[in-house]
């Protein structure tokens, strides 16, 4: 398997020096120029393809997956075509075209012997240059056996920052020369291509929602952009934890078991940072509207949002930190390795895809609909039948593009409006947990205290009949899988 890593270029020296490099066999350096064209109006990036000049050989490549591609992140670009001349690719080029950015800088390559196989590390250091722009880069390229692959790419990120690349050297390249952002590769809920066997559903599912995870990650870490980047990191992270949990059954192996390990610490990273983020722009707006002159409210606020930037100076230190890239670089290997699938008996034949859909959205749906009288459960129970909703959303969304017509998008649909009505029931449990961090109803903000409490209280009260219709229209709905 082939897998790129980033890192920064003052950190290539130090890599070099690593007692795991030094074991191995080094070939001689070779210097590389690579150069980026595109139209004026940057019509093949806007395609999502970009037209590589190397060593008097034309490429036009990738530049971010088509929405059922299965390409794993931190692996190859695929290469659409290659000739020595413009004219030989055979695709029809935008004219005119011209240098947009190039690439100087050297390679080297190690040949590593480990107790996993063998494997051949190439580090490629050098500078981006284009009108406006400059920057140093660095890639690093692991490629051989999978397991070696794996070994060699987490104990070198142990020493040195090393990441699965956010996007190609030429997608780098191309946003640099436009000082634009890196372009998404993935994001919303994956959309499974036709004909995939169930091993391959979910490593489809894991490489779509780790690429959202990782999209994401930096504007979370920095606090851009407001709430939303740490809101769509946590629903991928929700969707991949549960597309863990639906094919564990069949599934599990030493490497998975580990992954689900680094997800639930993600998880319990996220879930402050984005509680303090609901509570700061829906709950307290929503109370200080109906009591506009109560100034202990706007003080309570700033205490809010004091509480909320020290849960995300945590979340920062996580996302910039060793733990996460190293569960970044295990779920990529996940997606884009075969080794760890389970033998199959030969006397069995692999599950179909589309039952084992059916049968883990009729048990999930199962679960959920435990309970008939939802207008009789306590807030603990409202909040265990909303988690069971999300599971069956979740596995909803992975699973719909395997079935025709319009059925999955209603029953999708009419379970959101269900989840959504229980999240503000459970807007009340929050408040309570996260007020108490700040003192309680006996604290120093004990008023305000009391009346976000009473406030949310009363809306769960008025809420609670819409919610149970919902409920009830839901339950009415057909189950598109059956």
């Amino acid at each position: 398997m082939d897998l790129e890593l980033s890192l920064d270029p003052d950190d290539a020296p130090r890599l070099l020096r690593l007692p795991l490099l030094a074991a191995g066999t080094r070939g001689r350096g070779q210097a590389q120029r690579i150069v980026w064209h595109d139209s004026a109006d940057a019509a093949l990036t806007a395609a999502g393809l970009a037209l590589a000049q190397e060593r008097g050989t034309w490429r036009l490549e990738k530049l971010v997956p088509e929405p059922t591609e299965a390409w794993p992140p931190g692996a190859p670009p695929p290469i659409l075509a290659v000739a020595a001349e413009q004219a030989g690719l055979g695709h029809d080029l935008p004219s005119p075209l011209a240098p947009v950015v190039g690439f100087a800088g050297r390679q080297r390559g190690v040949a590593l012997t480990t107790e996993q196989g063998t494997a051949t590390l190439t580090l490629v250091r050098g500078t981006l240059r284009a009108v406006t722009a400059e920057h140093g880069v660095a890639r690093l390229h692991l490629s051989g056996d999978e397991r070696a692959v794996r070994a060699v790419a987490l104990t070198l990120a142990d020493a040195v920052p090393l990441a699965v690349a956010p996007a190609t050297l030429a997608g780098e390249a191309l946003a640099a020369a436009r000082a634009a952002d890196l372009p998404a590769r993935r994001l919303g809920a994956p959309e499974l291509p036709e004909a995939l066997g169930t091993t391959d559903a979910f490593a489809f599912a894991v490489a779509h929602l780790t690429d959202v995870v990782l999209h994401f990650a930096p504007a979370a870490a920095a606090d851009r952009s407001g709430p939303e980047p740490v809101h769509q990191m946590r629903v991928a992270l929700r969707r991949l934890r549960s597309a863990v949990a639906m094919f564990r059954a069949l599934l599990d192996c030493p490497e998975l078991h580990e992954a689900a390990l680094g997800l639930k610490a993600l998880s319990q990273r996220l879930g402050p940072t984005r509680d303090w983020d609901v509570f700061l722009s829906e709950t307290l707006p929503t109370v200080s509207a109906a009591f506009p002159r109560e100034e202990r409210l706007a003080r309570l606020t700033t205490a809010a949002a004091r509480r909320r930037r020290e849960c995300h100076v945590a979340l920062r230190a996580f996302l910039e930190g060793v733990e996460f890239r190293k569960l970044g670089i295990a779920l990529a290997w996940l997606a884009g390795a075969r080794c760890w699938y389970p033998p199959m008996p030969e006397a069995e034949a692999p599950v179909p895809l589309e039952r084992f859909a059916s049968e883990v959205l009729g048990r999930r749906v199962r679960k959920l609909e435990g309970s008939d009288d939802m207008a009789g459960l306590d807030a603990p129970a409202l909040h265990a039948l909303r988690l069971r909703a999300k599971r069956v959303r979740y596995a909803a969304e992975i699973f719909a593009p395997l079935y025709p017509g319009k059925g999955p998008r209603r029953f999708i649909h009419r379970l959101a409006a269900v989840q959504d009505g229980l999240g503000m029931l459970n807007d009340r449990a929050t408040a309570e947990t996260l007020l108490a961090e700040l003192g309680g109803p006996s604290g120093r903000h004990g008023y305000a205290v009391g009346l976000v409490i009473g406030f949310t209280a009363a809306n769960t009260t008025e809420l609670l009949p819409r919610v149970v219709r919902q409920w009830e229209k839901f339950r009415r709905a057909p189950r598109f899988w059956s």
